[in-house]
């Protein structure tokens, strides 16, 4: 079997979503956006109050991340080891906004 080389199969995806146990209204940090098939399902689950912010270095990836329109998402063009800066500029935030 052939696949194409542009299609991403997220790993485990059901099991990490579950593993989760996803608040409605929550926020969650995606530290390796990928193609975005995680992302895609805790936005899925998140409530209209809900947030979630990803990262990623890799270009192709935010290209990918570019395409997802909710305003509960947001992209963030940087390596998950400065995971503690996204966490202080982002998240927190947004824990003030609520």
């Amino acid at each position: 079997m052939t696949t194409n080389q542009t299609e991403h199969i997220p790993v485990l995806l059901n099991e990490a979503i579950e593993g989760l146990s996803i608040k409605k209204n929550g926020i969650y940090l995606d530290c390796t956006f990928g193609r975005g098939g995680h992302s895609r399902k805790i936005l899925e689950n998140l409530g209209s109050d809900g947030r979630l912010i990803a990262m990623d270095k890799d270009q192709a990836a935010m290209q990918a991340a570019n395409k997802i329109n909710d305003k509960r998402f947001e992209i963030v063009n940087s390596s998950f080891s400065k995971l503690g800066e996204v966490l202080k500029k982002k998240v927190f935030k947004s824990l003030m906004e609520y």
